[in-house]
């Protein structure tokens, strides 16, 4: 049988089963057809947790916060996360500046506590302005990271900020939705201050307001975690400090802050502040020597 014989005979087929309506047409049209396939590339995302356990109001007790937070690519490729830090409008933007930040990556949450040393790769700033916490992530992984965040001496008393951390994931010109994760930080109100006179370097004398509490109400006087002189009620109601009751730890020249504390009934130091000031140890033509004041 010729080729051309062939080819017709396989037209009349085709015409003769697509008028019967037999299945065996679309065999025939789909055998020397092209098939087209879609692929799906990815997508990018992320998600931020860990950040709403950093809320902290400090203290005399509380005087730094170590806390955790994990930065997640949730999307389908690998990617890179990075963060930007932000300050929620109406809060206060001093605060957020006046306390410092360092943070370091770790292998997971429980590696971040208050003891942990700061590791390789941090940064450091504070939480108006601290450098991008950045992580290369495959799709679906975490990286975690260990924040330690410290007022400072400028911080301003009975203010709170609160914080957005910001966090993306890029892949390559594709970036995902900025994710937040927010918290506050507050400081309490000023102490009282101390009252405090000077006798001739010998010793000061330092008194604070009794009126607010019952008059048997004890007292400690403190420099650093270390009471000083012999705690008192509120009916004296002041110390005096000599040069050589001030712990070695402190030093031997400059000044010192001296907390003074309520006891509690088993004479140990409570978080509620009955005034603080600052003190100056010297060296006079006689020796050791302390004054009122920085």
């Amino acid at each position: 049988m010729s080729r051309r014989l062939r080819v017709l005979l396989a037209a009349a087929l085709t015409i003769a089963f697509v008028a019967g309506g037999s299945s065996a047409a679309w065999a025939l049209w789909t055998a020397t057809g092209t098939t087209a396939s879609s692929v799906t590339i990815g997508k990018t995302g992320a998600s931020l947790s860990g950040t709403s356990a950093m809320t902290t109001t400090f203290s005399s007790t509380v005087t730094s916060i170590t806390k955790p937070i994990t930065l997640t690519n949730s999307g389908s490729l690998a990617g890179t996360a990075t963060t930007s830090v932000s300050v929620v409008s109406g809060s206060s933007t001093t605060l957020a500046q006046a306390v410092t930040v360092t943070a370091w990556p770790v292998t997971s949450a429980t590696a971040c506590t208050d003891s942990t040393a700061v590791g390789t790769g941090s940064v450091s700033g504070t939480w108006g302005s601290l450098p991008s916490m950045t992580s290369k992530l495959a799709a679906g992984a975490s990286a975690v990271w260990c924040t330690r965040s410290t007022p400072t001496s400028s911080a301003p008393a009975s203010s709170t900020t609160t914080v957005h951390v910001n966090l993306t994931v890029t892949t390559g010109t594709w970036t995902s939705g900025v994710v937040q994760g927010a918290f506050s930080l507050t400081t309490p109100a000023a102490s009282p201050a101390l009252t405090c006179t000077d006798h001739n370097g010998t010793y000061v004398e330092l008194a604070w307001d009794t009126t607010s509490r019952p008059k048997d109400t004890w007292y400690g006087a403190f420099v650093g975690s270390t009471m000083v002189a012999a705690k008192e009620q509120g009916y004296y109601g002041r110390i005096t400090l000599a040069p050589d009751q001030v712990p070695a730890s402190a030093g031997t020249s400059g000044p010192v802050t001296v907390t003074v504390k309520v006891l509690d009934s088993a004479g140990n130091p409570t978080s509620t502040v009955a005034g603080t000031g600052t003190i100056t140890l010297l060296t006079q033509s006689n020796g050791k020597a302390v004054r009122c004041g920085a």
